[in-house]
């Protein structure tokens, strides 16, 4: 019977130094005593800047540390994470539905029993923490420097900065290691490739009845000596007022009409169009059975070459003649069109690496003066952003103006 006694306690004895050499040891239901540490770490520096609207529940904690409500902070903490500080639901309710304002977030699903799950397993919460922190490099460089600001007083800065590290965390940039990054505010285009910054210039941007909408997409192709397809909306509000006191500004600027946009359908003679009919508030809702297309040439509006990224807004990068622009500080003046001041430069990095056609022959097209078409092999990833806050290639974060307004209109959740 002794013996029996003592083979059981043994066997008891392994049982338990298995448990605490195998999982960790759970104590008060889902919470092991390091991952209760680390993430109260976490919280006290609020190292992903997600502490937003948890305030009261966290001083709660503080006062009281149950880990009932320590669970509801890591919830409620990941999600802020993952789908950001801002008030989405009250901005797009509010703005979500005007096209000229577009500004697209990537929503992530966060399930709580899911998060719960991990945590009884005994996973460390940065683990559990991974697969939402932004992968976008701009997020880690912005929260670094919110870090070290918090505590100088700049409140209008810190704020901003918040802000737009909460921006981060709503792109859809998914580990891109090539990808084209257009930061609207700053006016600036920049290609990475490999994670590394390979190009960098000025872009014109749209004004801000025209905004260059915020979202990603694919380049696909490249046209060159393009033709520029004048969009309902740009011909109603500027050119047909033009064109129904003088038809002949249509010849004088290399335009013609058609009944669609296909360059194999038959001429309209502008002459012969009642265009007064499609001019003022009253005719607005009316359709225009015409299209206006500005055909090739070196005046053409879109210059040599555009970079197309298909996407509903028909937005693309362009070439343009109105150089001048460039000089200027601020650039908001397109349509919504990006307009590039190194178009050649992108053409023959984007040629030489990603087409399949070799790059004299590409010259070769271009300098034909017809439009042609140019697929690449691989696509590159496209963003436009808006970040009015960025941190440079050298380190150094620049603040820029609010050209949209997307910095009054984006509330945040808590406070800072």
């Amino acid at each position: 019977m002794k013996m029996k006694m003592r083979l059981l306690f043994a066997s008891l004895a392994l049982l338990i130094l298995a448990g605490c050499q195998g999982t960790p040891q759970m104590l008060g239901g889902d919470w092991s005593e390091s991952q209760r540490v680390e993430f109260q770490n976490i919280l006290k520096e609020d190292k992903y800047a997600s502490i937003c609207g948890l305030e009261p529940m966290y001083d709660a904690y503080l006062k009281d540390p149950k880990d009932e409500v320590l669970t509801q902070l890591m919830m409620g903490y990941t999600k802020n994470l993952a789908n950001s500080c801002i008030n989405v639901a009250a901005f797009k309710a509010k703005y979500g539905s005007n096209p000229k304002s577009f500004y697209d977030v990537d929503i992530q699903k966060v399930s709580d029993e899911a998060v719960k799950a991990e945590l009884k397993s005994g996973k460390s919460i940065e683990d559990i923490f991974k697969p939402y922190i932004p992968t976008h490099p701009q997020f880690a460089k912005l929260l670094s420097h919110y870090h070290q600001m918090k505590g100088s007083g700049d409140k209008a800065k810190i704020n901003k900065l918040k802000l737009n590290i909460e921006r981060t965390k709503l792109m859809r940039l998914n580990h891109w290691d090539t990808y084209v990054f257009v930061n609207v505010p700053e006016f600036k285009f920049r290609l990475f490739e490999g994670t590394k910054q390979t190009m960098e210039f000025p872009v014109v941007v749209g004004m801000q009845s025209w905004q260059t909408p915020i979202f990603c997409s694919q380049m696909k192709y490249i046209v060159l000596n393009p033709t520029w397809n004048v969009p309902d909306n740009i011909a109603r509000d500027e050119l047909i007022p033009i064109i129904a006191r003088d038809p002949s500004y249509l010849s004088r600027n290399n335009m013609i009409v058609r009944r669609d946009y296909n360059p194999d359908s038959t001429p309209v003679d502008p002459k012969s169009v009642d265009w007064k009919q499609y001019i003022g508030k009253g005719n607005k809702g009316k359709g225009i059975p015409y299209k206006i297309i500005e055909r090739s040439s070196s005046r053409n509006a879109l210059g040599t070459v555009k970079f197309m990224f298909p996407n509903k807004f028909s937005v693309y990068m362009h070439d343009t003649q109105a150089k001048k622009l460039f000089a200027k500080s601020f650039r908001a003046y397109s349509h919504g069109c990006i307009r590039l001041s190194q178009p050649q430069k992108l053409l023959n990095l984007v040629s030489n690496k990603y087409t399949s056609i070799p790059f004299d022959a590409v010259n070769k097209k271009a300098k034909s003066k017809k439009t042609c078409y140019v697929t690449l092999k691989t696509y590159i990833n496209v963003q436009t952003a808006y970040l009015t806050a960025y941190v440079d290639g050298s380190g150094k974060l620049n603040f820029f103006d609010d050209v949209y307004s997307f910095d009054k209109r984006q509330t945040m959740k808590g406070s800072l």
